[in-house]
C-alpha cells in the first residue's frame, strides 16, 4: 500500500490505485476538483499542489513546496504530506493566497485560480520558513512563472501576491505537519515499498543494493527519480508506467556534498535544491538554472534525470559537459565512474545498461576560469531550448590556456567539441580565430530538424551564440 498523508489525514492507496498520476487520484479518488488538468505536461500549473517530504530535513527545501501534479506517479507519494487548495482553509477562514486573489479581483473564468492560490501558498511558505514577511513584485513573477491564463493580463495577480501579509499567515507545516505525523512517515520511508498486480509493479527500495538486485530480475522496469519527463509521456498514451523502480526512499540520494572543489550530486537532489547548493558557489549556473523551467518543475525534476533521459536538447547537459562532469553509476559489479562525454551515444540512447542506475553526478566548481551558459528558446521562461551552449575558459597572458565546450540542441545527443577545442587552446582570441573556431565547430555536429527548429536555423543560432560567447572573452 502507498502511504501517506492529505491535508493532515493519513490516506492509503492499494494497488489498482496506485497507477494513477496523483492529479486523476485527488479528483476522481477524492472528489478534491479543486486541482485542475488542463495541460497533463507540468506546463500551465493548473494542477499545482503542495508537497512535502521528510527527505529534505535540513535542506532548505524542507518545506511545503508547489509542485505539478498532473505528471506525478501516485507511487512518488509514498512517505509525503500533500497539501490541495482544499486544505488551504482553516476554520472558515481563507488563506491570504485565497482571500488576496478575491480582494484584488485576481480571478477572471476561475479555471486557472486554484493553480496560482497554491503556487503564492507555495511562495508564502518559503517566506514565512524564511522570517520574511512580504512578496515583492520580481518574486511574485518568478514564482507565477509555471502558471497560465488564458483570459487576461496577470497584474491582479502579482497584485494580490504583493499585498499578502505573512506576518498574519500560520505556515501550513505548522498548521498540518507535527511531531507525531513526522515519526509516521519516517516509519513508513526506512522500510521498502512493495507492489505487486498482474499488470503493475512497483518498487521503491531503501538501497542502491535492494534497487539493483530488482534491476537484474526486471529489466524493463521503468527508473523514475521524480518522473517529470515520464509522466509527460505516460499521459500522452506513448507509454504505460506499469513496472517503476522509485529511488525516492534511498537517503543517500538527496545528498549534496562539497569537497576540494568537486560537488557530488544525488540521483534524488532536485533542481531547486542544487540551485539553492550552487548560489554561493558557481553564480553563472544559478542564472542558467533560474531560466530552466517553472518552480513546480523544479522543485520535482532532478539534475540526474534530466541527464539521464539524454535528450538532445536537455538543457543540464551542455552545462556538466563543460564542467567535464563524470556520472557515477551503480551495475551488479559495482560502481562504475564515466566521463559525461562518453556516457552519450545516439538520441536517447547512453552507454547506462538495463540492470544500471545513475546514483550521482560529479564536477569540479573551476577557479581562476571564466564561464559562459547560454539558452536559446522561444520564451525566456518555462520552454525548451532549441540549442543551448556552456564554455568553461582558462585565459592566462591573453591566450586561451585551456577551453571546454558543451552543446546541445544542434545533434542528436549533447556534444563536447573535441576538435574546436584543441584548435582554440594556445590562441588569442582575435575576430579572425573567432571566426575560424565559428567555422570549425560548424564541421563537428550535423543539426537536426523538428517543430520547434529547421537545421538550418540551428546553425546561425549557434554560430551567434556561440560568436557572441567568445567574442565576450576577448
Amino acid at each position: 500500500m502507498i502511504k501517506f498523508y492529505l491535508n493532515g489525514k493519513f490516506c492509503e492507496v492499494d494497488a489498482r490505485h496506485s497507477t494513477l498520476m496523483l492529479s486523476d487520484y485527488l479528483r476522481y479518488e477524492k472528489c478534491l476538483t479543486g486541482t485542475k488538468v488542463v495541460c497533463a505536461e507540468g506546463d500551465c500549473g493548473a494542477c499545482t499542489v503542495l508537497r512535502y517530504s521528510p527527505m529534505l530535513q535540513g535542506l532548505e527545501s524542507e518545506n511545503f513546496q508547489a509542485v505539478n501534479s498532473c505528471i506525478m506517479p501516485m507511487a512518488a507519494m509514498h512517505g509525503m504530506h500533500l497539501i490541495t487548495i482544499e486544505g488551504l482553509e482553516k476554520d472558515q477562514k481563507m488563506h491570504q493566497a485565497q482571500e488576496k486573489m478575491m480582494s484584488c479581483h485576481g480571478s477572471q473564468c476561475g479555471f486557472c485560480t486554484p493553480g496560482f492560490v497554491m503556487a503564492l501558498a507555495g511562495l508564502s511558505e518559503e517566506k514565512i520558513n524564511r522570517n520574511e514577511k512580504a512578496i515583492d513584485p520580481k518574486e511574485a513573477k518568478n514564482a507565477l512563472t509555471g502558471n497560465l491564463c488564458r483570459c487576461t493580463g496577470y497584474d491582479t495577480i502579482v497584485k494580490a501576491a504583493c499585498t499578502m501579509d505573512l506576518s498574519r499567515e500560520e505556515s501550513l507545516k505548522a498548521r498540518y505537519h507535527n511531531e507525531e505525523i513526522e515519526k509516521h512517515l519516517s516509519e513508513i520511508l526506512s522500510k521498502d515499498l512493495k507492489i505487486e498486480e498482474s499488470d503493475y509493479q512497483l518498487f521503491a527500495p531503501t538501497s542502491y543494493k535492494s534497487a539493483i538486485e530488482y534491476l537484474q530480475n526486471n529489466l524493463d522496469a521503468k527508473i523514475i527519480a521524480n518522473a517529470t519527463d515520464l509522466g509527460v509521456v505516460h499521459n500522452k498514451r506513448r507509454i504505460k508506467l506499469n513496472n517503476l523502480l522509485s529511488l525516492h526512499l534511498i537517503k543517500e540520494a538527496y545528498e549534496i556534498t562539497y569537497k576540494e572543489g568537486i560537488v557530488n550530486v544525488g540521483a534524488r537532489v532536485t533542481l531547486s535544491e542544487f540551485r539553492h547548493f550552487l548560489k554561493d558557489k558557481c553564480v553563472e549556473y544559478v542564472h542558467y538554472l533560474d531560466i530552466f523551467a517553472a518552480p513546480q518543475i523544479k522543485n520535482n525534476a532532478t539534475l540526474i534525470g534530466n541527464v539521464a533521459t539524454a535528450s538532445p536538447i536537455g538543457d543540464n547537459a551542455p552545462i556538466l559537459l563543460a564542467l567535464d562532469a563524470s556520472v557515477i553509476i551503480q551495475g551488479p559489479k559495482g560502481e562504475r565512474v564515466e566521463k559525461l562525454s562518453d556516457f552519450f551515444l545516439d538520441y536517447r540512447k547512453t552507454t547506462l545498461k538495463n540492470d544500471e542506475l545513475i546514483s550521482a553526478i560529479s564536477f569540479e566548481i573551476p577557479k581562476e576560469r571564466t564561464l559562459k551558459f547560454f539558452k536559446n528558446s522561444i520564451r525566456k521562461d518555462l520552454d525548451i531550448s532549441t540549442i543551448n551552449l556552456g564554455l568553461n575558459v582558462k585565459i592566462s597572458n591573453d591566450k586561451i590556456e585551456d577551453i571546454l565546450i558543451g552543446a546541445g540542441g544542434i545533434a542528436a545527443i549533447p556534444l563536447k567539441l573535441r576538435k574546436t577545442e584543441d584548435f582554440l587552446r594556445g590562441k588569442k582570441l582575435e575576430p579572425s580565430v573567432i571566426k575560424q573556431a565559428c567555422d570549425l565547430a560548424q564541421t563537428e555536429y550535423t543539426p537536426i530538424s523538428d517543430v520547434r527548429s529547421t537545421s538550418s536555423y540551428r546553425r546561425v543560432v549557434f554560430e551567434n551564440v556561440f560568436t557572441r560567447a567568445l567574442g565576450a572573452m576577448s
